[in-house]
């Protein structure tokens, strides 16, 4: 019980879409004929962090002012932190982690 409400969901590979197959394993065409290559996901996603100065201060300028304040980084796993530090429990993240394998081995 306590699992599932840390588990983020997984679909089942039985339901996930698989290009080339049809629902019942067989070979088909693709739907996209003339296919651009696939991008691949970087293992960590970076977000920069800005404020808007001149807004904040009420400063009416040409220029931009939006100095970079900090990062924020999520990882393929779900971590997140901000500037390096983490967001979030690690022991939440730890055991959301060992839930999901309990989910796949039962």
């Amino acid at each position: 019980m306590d699992c599932s409400q840390l588990v983020t969901h997984v679909a089942s590979s039985d339901v996930s879409y698989r290009p080339g197959v049809d629902v019942n394993g067989n070979a088909v065409a693709p739907a996209d004929l003339n296919a651009q290559p696939q991008i691949s996901v970087p293992d960590v996603i970076s977000i920069p962090v800005t404020i808007d100065l001149a807004t904040n201060l009420g400063i009416n300028t040409p220029f931009l002012a939006r100095p970079t304040v900090g990062e924020v980084q999520i990882t393929r796993d779900g971590r997140v932190s901000f500037n390096g530090q983490p967001i979030g429990d690690s022991t939440q993240h730890e055991l959301a982690k060992r839930c999901q394998q309990v989910g796949v081995a039962n």
